[in-house]
């Protein structure tokens, strides 16, 4: 009987445990590594999947039909009114989304993923070719060669190196202000969370724009619940801190200056802690496999 194919799967996260699956489910002995050290399932930030990809991602048994979403058909476009701190509407279109936790979407993945050898707090140095045709990864463990290996570990990656020696990912001028906050911070303002109840919300500004929507809470979470009561505020705001400025507070200033008064509010209210603030990269791969 022929050995299994051996999959090494660069990047424990959301694709990572995706590529997992799908190797764990063809027969393959899959073995992940993951940078961090941290609970993934802990992170509890918004991600939006297109409804047609979320219902075959649960037909296909890559997510469990029990994990909580929290879907809406509605996307509503704001901007503040000119000369004034009030929202206007601009305009009001059918769009589909299934808002998710990321935390709970990647316990939902690594779930799936059953019994892959998942390795916790191992950064991969490099990986390279052997004669053999097969690729080895260099991580603390020491070294290990595959049959393939997946590169899901982002931005930085030691895979696409492999494929594109000396491409860089070059920073793009905007960032992005990442938010999820308790439902608390709409206190005092019951329309913006009656319009979340229904719909998305994209709110733009000169130079940038920033995104709005529900998603369920996880266990450590308002009740604890996988119901409708235990809704965070997910929020990604698009723009450009002046120069000199801090990165991670300026969003709160942005939102002083460019959103209408309660959104404005609400960002603040969330604070510092319920924040990352991420730098954008653009690359253009010249390829994504190599035989």
């Amino acid at each position: 009987m022929a050995a299994a194919l051996r999959i090494g799967v660069i990047g424990g996260s959301i694709a990572g445990c995706a590529a997992a699956v799908a190797g764990s489910r063809a027969g393959a002995d899959v073995t992940v590594y993951e940078r961090s050290a941290a609970e993934l399932q802990d992170r509890g930030f918004g991600i939006v999947i297109p409804p047609p990809l979320h219902e075959e991602l649960v037909g296909s048994g890559y997510l469990d039909t029990d994990m909580p979403t929290a879907p809406v058909g509605t996307r509503v476009w704001l901007t503040r009114e000119p000369g004034g701190r009030s929202a206007r509407e601009l305009a009001r279109q059918a769009s589909p989304v299934t808002p998710c936790n990321w935390g709970l979407l990647w316990r939902s993945l690594r779930a799936s993923a059953g019994g892959v050898r998942y390795l916790r707090g191992q950064p991969v140095a490099s990986v390279r070719h052997e004669s053999a045709g097969l690729a080895v990864i260099a991580s603390t463990r020491g070294e290990e060669a595959y049959d393939v290996v997946v590169g899901a570990d982002g931005h930085a990656s030691a895979t696409r190196q492999l494929l594109a020696p000396g491409l860089r990912p070059e920073p793009a001028p905007y960032m992005v202000w990442r938010g999820a906050i308790p439902l608390g911070a709409l206190a005092g303002h019951p329309r913006e969370l009656d319009l979340l109840r229904g719909a998305w919300v994209t709110l733009g500004f000169p130079g940038g724009h920033g995104i709005f929507y529900l998603i369920p809470g996880g266990p450590q979470d308002g009740d604890g619940s996988t119901g409708a009561s235990n809704r965070l505020l997910a929020y990604a705001i698009y723009g450009r801190p002046p120069e000199g400025a801090e990165p991670g507070p300026y969003v709160q200033e942005l939102a002083k200056e460019h959103f209408p008064a309660a959104w404005a509010d609400i960002v603040a209210r969330g604070g510092r802690r319920a924040t990352a603030c991420h730098p954008v990269a653009d690359v253009q791969a010249p390829r994504v496999a190599r035989p």
